[in-house]
């Protein structure tokens, strides 16, 4: 009895939850679908109206720990708008969302669907699946929001890119040496970590005692700025380590950028 018990109050938690069950619910939906609508017209004031300036947002990115809070929020959707054009949100689903102890209805709206778009840079279409929820404070503004989607590989599939490789002459027996140094928490781990390295690969070739390292970077503005640290203010003086690894000091490390006419295949 117990158990039929509870079956059917967690049958009516989903039924009040189903139709709504929250007078703030309808409100607060409005708002997030506004706040969609009005990004894919790329008024941005309008966006920030909505919100909090205590939002926290967390983001789908690789990494991401803490969430980020208004200013970060907004240069997000700007960063969108600058980047995309023709932005749209076709939602295959509102829903309304509960408190996670109680499950009682909270007023938070929930989403699925699919944006559409266009980057401005490559001309690629984007088709992406996600999922979205928004949180909401006494004002009826977002105070917070989840994103569930591939970043990177939208990224990845559409995204302009600013190659930059480097390239390290190991000086003969220094592989392992080379090697280890990079992978101290000063080394490769801290230049992933640098604003505008959007991602880092590393390889070492045994033919030609060569050490090669692969970035994409946001710009090569910001891959300068990175170099202008290792070489100049980094206390823990990594570049000037890694070049005494290499065959003819300084001139064994190479970092080859600006690049440009980046060009990616897919299968057909």
């Amino acid at each position: 009895m117990k158990i039929l018990n509870k079956l059917i109050l967690l049958f009516a938690a989903i039924l009040l939850v189903s139709c709504g069950g929250n007078p703030d619910y309808e409100k607060n939906l409005a708002t997030a679908q506004k706040l969609f609508s009005l990004h894919g017209e790329e008024k941005i004031d309008e966006q920030l109206a909505l919100v909090s300036k205590d939002i926290k947002l967390y983001t789908p990115m690789y990494g991401a720990k803490e969430p980020l809070g208004y200013d970060a929020y907004a240069a997000i959707l700007k960063g969108y708008h600058d980047g995309f054009e023709d932005i749209k949100y076709n939602a295959q689903a509102w829903l309304p969302g509960v408190d996670t102890l109680s499950l009682k209805p909270d007023g938070s709206v929930r989403t699925y669907g699919t944006w559409t778009g266009k980057n401005s840079s490559t001309g690629k279409d984007i088709s992406l699946n996600g999922y979205w929820y928004f949180n909401f404070d006494a004002e009826g503004k977002v105070i917070a929001q989840g994103d569930f989607f591939d970043y990177g590989g939208m990224m990845q599939a559409v995204g302009p890119k600013n190659p930059v490789l480097v390239t390290l002459k190991v000086k003969p027996g220094k592989k392992q040496a080379m090697i280890d140094l990079l992978n101290t928490p000063d080394g490769l781990q801290t230049t992933r970590n640098y604003e505008g390295c959007l991602s880092l690969e590393a390889f070492f070739n045994d033919e030609t005692n060569t050490y090669y390292v692969y970035g994409d970077w946001a710009s090569y503005e910001q891959y300068q700025k990175y170099l202008d640290w290792r070489f100049t203010n980094d206390e823990s003086k990594m570049a000037q380590q890694v070049m005494a690894l290499c065959v003819g000091g300084e001139k064994g490390l190479t970092p080859i950028f600006p690049n440009t006419d980046y060009s990616s295949f897919s299968k057909k």
